[in-house]
């Protein structure tokens, strides 16, 4: 197991990676928990930052190859965005 003193790039990239995942995802469940729209509102710009410094940190780790990634095939991502418009159209006929 790696100490502090000899983390590669790789390893602290990995690990902040990691933290801006766990920060995005409190983020998502803070937001659903608050009804204050002054606090909804900081605690999504927030989510977005978050979101933001995660894909940066991922786009840096994919450029240095530490984060292997291959092309999803375009019959795969066609079907995934289907479904997220099925799913987005169900939702928003939805009523309270």
């Amino acid at each position: 197991m790696s100490t502090a003193m000899n983390f590669s790039e790789k390893d602290y990239l990995q690990e902040m990676l990691n933290i801006e995942k766990t920060i995005v995802k409190s983020y998502g469940e803070f937001i659903t928990e608050t009804s204050c729209p002054n606090l909804r509102s900081l605690l999504s710009k927030h989510f977005s930052d978050a979101g933001n410094n995660q894909f940066d940190i991922y786009n840096t780790m994919k450029e240095k190859g530490y984060y292997k990634v291959k092309p999803a095939p375009a019959a795969d991502v066609n079907e995934v965005k289907t479904t997220a418009d099925t799913f987005k159209q169900e939702i928003s006929m939805l009523t309270l």
